[in-house]
């Protein structure tokens, strides 16, 4: 697991089920081993046995969340975090578990109480955005990121001395800024990168070879038909199918937004994503196009 040592107050106390709770949430041995049985089936990409997983362990989830929430709602609200949030990010916590779990280390409950204190750490500190709901009712995307929830730029540094100098003018030089940015882009890059190899190492191998011919190694639909020995109708329909895996690949979908909003995919909107492939097309150009892909890696 990943360790976070900037972990939000109370997070890591909260991620340690107690010894009567795990024994409550695992009362037999059977439902150990159907844990186990299905985090290795969703590892593999079993969507309904991810499913499943969730339904088992969504109560002990909760459990554990509702210890830590009450003394901890306004670090939540500080980041436009609901309750409801939290219950999604934990869909996410099952699914990262079912990814990495090691049966040598004990049972899977303790293992994905480890899990949601990484993923609530990385929502409340990873600059996910968030649709939250005022109190007259009205929607509003706000940051997640704590560092979007700071003072005015034109707060004086000295409350009684109104000539003192502000915040605004401590910020960087632009090229520090820029240095910054692309450093987090870098990363950014890095992590998008590792979550679509994942996704497309659960194609087939046919899809595989027709995604990566076309985009990684720039071939035409006609040269991947004469290499693959299939039909062009053949290669179109591996790529639609690709896609419509990579839409529903849960992992990709966390990227959505951000993908979005960080890399300016102008002209497209979250239906895209739905309705097309055209994000998904701009995600893997976009990593193609900044090097990310090297020509090893292009080959089917």
């Amino acid at each position: 697991m990943e360790n976070h040592p900037t972990a939000p107050p109370g997070l890591e106390a909260w991620a340690k089920p107690e010894r009567n709770e795990g024994a409550s949430a695992e009362r037999s041995a059977g439902q150990q081993e159907a844990n186990a049985a299905l985090a290795a089936l969703a590892a593999s990409g079993n969507a309904f046995a991810l499913g499943q997983l969730w339904e088992i362990n969504k109560g002990l989830l909760r459990s554990l969340f509702w210890r830590w929430y009450p003394a901890h709602k306004a670090l939540a609200d500080a980041h436009g975090m609901t309750a409801d949030d939290f219950e999604q990010e934990g869909y996410f916590a099952v699914q990262y578990a079912a990814q990495t779990y090691q049966p040598e280390a004990g049972s899977f409950s303790n293992w994905l109480g480890q899990a949601m204190q990484r993923q609530i750490n990385q929502a409340l500190t990873g600059g996910h955005r968030r649709s939250v709901t005022d109190a007259d009712g009205k929607q509003h995307t706000v940051s997640a990121n704590p560092l979007n929830h700071c003072a005015s730029l034109d707060t004086p540094l000295d409350d009684e001395d109104s000539g003192a100098a502000t915040l605004g003018e401590l910020q960087p030089d632009p090229a520090a800024a820029s240095a910054m940015q692309a450093a987090e882009d870098a990363i950014f890059q890095e992590q998008l990168h590792a979550a679509l190899e994942e996704a497309l190492h659960k194609l087939t191998e046919r899809e595989q070879a027709v995604i990566r011919g076309k985009y990684y190694a720039g071939k035409t639909v006609r040269q991947i038909s004469e290499e693959q020995g299939l039909t062009i109708g053949q290669v179109n329909t591996a790529k639609t199918s690709a896609f419509s895996k990579l839409r529903r690949n849960p992992r990709l979908m966390r990227w959505r937004e951000e993908t979005l909003q960080r890399h300016a995919w102008h002209g497209t909107g979250f239906s895209a994503w739905y309705a097309g492939g055209s994000v998904e097309e701009r995600t893997v150009e976009y990593l193609e196009s900044r090097g990310a892909y090297s020509m090893e890696e292009a080959q089917p």
